[in-house]
């Protein structure tokens, strides 16, 4: 087995309960946790701070994020010495951002964006979005019911003002599905593909995606 060393980081509302299907070939996993943001805190100064959960001396890393936590990883690895980051329904530049979200750095929607609306619509559109069995619906809502609003926001403004400054990236392994309706796959250059995946599909299709994750470790 490699000497490497994994962290995790899941998307915007979610926690590691997201990657709980996944079956990785790793003895050494490891997941960043979300802090509250501060008032006016940058994305460098919060970077700065989730970074501090990372600890590593003598084993290459290797960093794994989903939706917002795939933007977040590629900022921690400006910070530390990073071997390879995997991309789990996530953008590598602001030209992978649909206009919806580029939208709000000029009109802020996200101010009237809150849990509660999301939790009560939540029934509307949950199997459009991919949320197609009863535990993986459950599932959502009691991640996102662990959310403030202020985090929420925060973070889609964060989102939609992001781009990508590192001229040193390292390796990026890209994995998207073609149902993800938040960041398209046609706005997505050369990704690893998966059929019918969705934005939740790092839960509801983690056997694939674990194939995957796993060759990659071992390259």
């Amino acid at each position: 087995m490699p000497n490497i060393k994994i962290y995790m980081l899941p998307g915007l509302g979610f926690d590691e309960r997201i990657f709980s299907n996944l079956t990785l070939n790793c003895n050494n996993i490891n997941y960043l946790k979300w802090l509250e943001p501060n008032n006016n805190e940058t994305l460098a100064d919060y970077v700065k701070r989730i970074s501090k959960q990372i600890t590593i001396k003598e084993k290459d890393l290797i960093l794994i994020g989903h939706s917002f936590g795939g933007i977040v990883v590629q900022e921690i690895s400006k910070l530390l010495k990073v071997k390879k980051i995997i991309l789990l329904s996530s953008i590598k530049s602001e030209y992978e951002l649909p206009l919806k979200i580029l939208l709000m750095k000029y009109i802020p929607f996200y101010n009237l964006i809150s849990k509660e609306i999301i939790l009560k619509s939540f029934p509307l559109w949950a199997r459009l979005f991919g949320y197609n069995s009863e535990k993986g619906r459950r599932l959502f809502v009691e991640m996102l019911s662990n959310s403030s609003n202020n985090y929420l926001r925060w973070s889609l403004k964060k989102i939609s003002g992001w781009k990508q400054t590192n001229k040193k990236l390292p390796e990026i392994i890209q994995i998207h599905g073609t149902r993800d309706k938040t960041f398209p796959i046609k706005l997505i250059k050369k990704p690893i593909v998966i059929e019918d995946g969705s934005h939740f599909m790092v839960y509801s299709k983690a056997d694939e995606i674990s194939k995957i994750i796993n060759k990659v470790i071992l390259e």
